[in-house]
């Protein structure tokens, strides 16, 4: 089998493998300017998703079985993770197939499950999402620059993170590159995880925007409440991507993470 493409960052022996998982629409550059930082603590390893970054002419069938499938083979025994949205589901979701695989988990404005029901009301609209993939079927190139922009609302240094944000993401890309990310949309319609992962042990850090208007703070209170091994941290004054505006709070909440995983106990 394939496996998705890897950039690595630090010496090896230097801490645990830390993956980081980038969102939809989205590459591993995304997270090159924390990979200074993170490489003193941690082997960095900055991993592409199916049809995005250098994993676009990865041939795969989409289906959840083989996306876990592909992440196994391209990930060490044992490492930590963090996930960004859509990245942060994949990791949900390799960690419900291989839990003994994984030391910690931060999701960063990721839940178990994205669209709601009448069971969880405050994810995303059922009928908001659906429009949204129809526009994406219609103009993709267009909806990536709307979605893009959603993801910095209501944040901080917003010009900054739209330029992050242009620089990770395939608009330079022709549409049939583009439409290989479509994928990410179903899943993130169909895949449920709210009861998959209740009975884990290991730490769960949940870093969420306050201000984040696609996968609100409610839902991320409401797992918190269903995980209740888990930990919120709640960033004021951060959309969809609070790990870009609030920089210094993530890499704490990594680094708190990880001193929680080595001492679970708290002693």
């Amino acid at each position: 089998m394939s496996t998705l493409h890897v950039s690595k960052f630090g010496q090896a022996g230097n801490g645990p493998v830390l993956a980081l998982l980038h969102g939809w629409g989205s590459s591993s550059k995304i997270w090159q300017p924390y990979v200074t930082q993170l490489a003193n603590h941690f082997q960095v390893w900055c991993i592409d998703l199916p049809g995005h970054g250098n994993s676009s002419n990865i041939v795969w069938d989409e289906t959840v079985s083989q996306g876990v499938e592909l992440l196994k083979s391209t990930l060490p025994p044992r490492c930590m993770m963090v996930g960004w949205s859509l990245g942060g589901l994949l990791a949900q979701l390799y960690v419900h197939h291989h839990p003994e695989r994984v030391q910690g988990l931060v999701l960063i404005a990721s839940t178990p499950k994205f669209v709601a029901n009448n069971e969880w009301p405050h994810a995303m609209q059922a009928s908001t999402f659906k429009q949204f993939v129809k526009q994406f079927d219609a103009s993709p190139q267009t909806t990536l620059r709307h979605f893009m922009a959603l993801q910095a609302l209501h944040g901080r240094s917003l010009k900054q993170i739209m330029l992050s944000l242009e620089q990770a993401s395939p608009l330079q890309q022709p549409n049939h590159v583009v439409t290989g990310i479509r994928w990410g949309l179903e899943w993130l319609y169909e895949v449920d995880l709210r009861e998959a992962l209740t009975s884990l042990k290991f730490p769960i850090t949940l870093f969420h925007g306050e201000n984040d208007q696609v996968s609100p703070i409610q839902a991320a209170q409401q797992t918190a409440d269903v995980w209740e091994h888990s930990r919120l941290c709640k960033i004021p004054r951060a959309g969809h991507v609070p790990f870009m505006s609030h920089t210094e709070e993530f890499l704490d909440s990594v680094q708190s993470m990880y001193a929680h995983s080595e001492n679970p106990t708290g002693k």
